[in-house]
């Protein structure tokens, strides 16, 4: 997407790439001024240095070529081998998913490849975001592969695109135990899915109390300044910390906090904080605003959610509480700053 008046752009958007060697093919990324038509800054990232980072992902600020020298763009990259494990064959399994090699022609036939692990389809219960296509026109990021052909990618089905989360790496070695995927690999932008994160949390809350008699606050608040402006016609939100959080892991947690404008959810209208790293009384002091009237501003609703983060496409993904706050009060204008308790679903009455 095109981000307008801005030097500071925020996409949160995600890329799947299905590549052939990773040892052989770069990664190039370009950042283009979309009313003058001309590069802002680009880079190139030999994909071989995923395979030496840890756990084949890099999180990381990467320097602009040929722009200003504090000119960087935040990135996070992973690399992941997609597979599926044997079917059982019994009556309630009958289609059996696979991998078909791909259809190409009598001249390209040398120059492809035939994949050498099968690709699993998503769980029903478990629907990642569909990678963006890639189009002629969108020239911004690309895979450019040295000293190969362009005729040697072959047509892949179009049930790869339903992973949006995993990049196939065909040639390179992993042990068994690595091409054996138990569960379906989470989206990288995707949100938690609310009853399922909503389930989880109320099963660790459970297990926190074990007997005993939590207090008020059991997951802990969150305190924010909230007040509209009429000047810039803008909700204007504060997210200052938070305290007394619960421990998502025997580390602790990495907390952030993830806030949508209801009804709206899309992810243009998401707003984050940073991460803090192992702490269950974070603080953020950081501002954000909707655009949005007064009038209709007191018919929406303010969606809070704490959540952590851990690693990437990591299982201690999840949410530690949230907040649902309607924002019909006639005091908008003047704002107040207040903590709130957290719960499960945001339901419950705060303080």
């Amino acid at each position: 997407q095109i981000r307008y008046k801005t030097n500071e752009p925020v996409w949160e958007e995600h890329f799947t790439f299905f590549i052939h060697n990773p040892k052989r093919q770069d990664l190039e990324v370009e950042v283009k001024d979309e009313q003058h038509q001309c590069s802002l800054g680009n880079f190139k990232l030999p994909l071989s240095q995923l395979l030496a980072s840890e756990d084949l992902t890099m999180h990381q600020r990467f320097q602009l070529n040929n722009s200003g020298p504090n000119s960087t763009i935040n990135m996070k990259m992973a690399l992941r081998v997609l597979s599926l494990e044997k079917p059982e064959r019994s009556p309630d399994h009958q289609h059996s998913a696979q991998v078909k090699r791909p259809s190409v022609s009598k001249d390209s036939r040398k120059a492809s490849f035939k994949p050498q692990v099968p690709v699993s389809p998503p769980a029903d219960s478990h629907k990642p975001v569909p990678a963006s296509p890639v189009t002629e026109s969108d020239k911004k990021t690309d895979i450019a592969e040295k000293n190969h052909p362009p005729n040697a990618s072959p047509q892949w089905p179009t049930d790869l695109n339903r992973s949006s989360s995993s990049l196939l790496a065909s040639n390179v070695t992993y042990s068994p135990s690595h091409l054996s995927v138990k569960e379906p690999t989470p989206s990288i932008a995707s949100d938690i899915s609310l009853p399922i994160a909503t389930q989880e949390l109320r099963q660790r809350l459970r297990q926190l109390e074990n007997g005993t008699t939590l207090g008020q606050s059991p997951l802990g608040q969150i305190q924010l300044t909230i007040r509209h402006s009429s000047q810039r016609n803008k909700l204007i939100l504060v997210v200052h910390s938070c305290r007394n959080l619960i421990a998502f892991s025997e580390e602790g947690s990495d907390p952030y906090v993830r806030m949508y404008l209801l009804p709206d959810k899309r992810r243009s209208g998401r707003r984050k904080t940073h991460v803090s790293k192992k702490t269950l009384n974070p603080v953020f002091d950081q501002t954000f605003d909707f655009s949005v009237s007064l009038p209709d501003v007191q018919k929406r609703t303010l969606d809070v959610a704490v959540k952590n983060s851990g690693g990437f496409l990591s299982k201690d993904k999840g949410l530690l509480g949230k907040l649902l706050i309607p924002l019909a009060s006639e005091e908008l204008t003047k704002g107040w700053t207040q903590w709130y308790d957290l719960t499960e679903d945001g339901t419950k009455p705060h303080v």
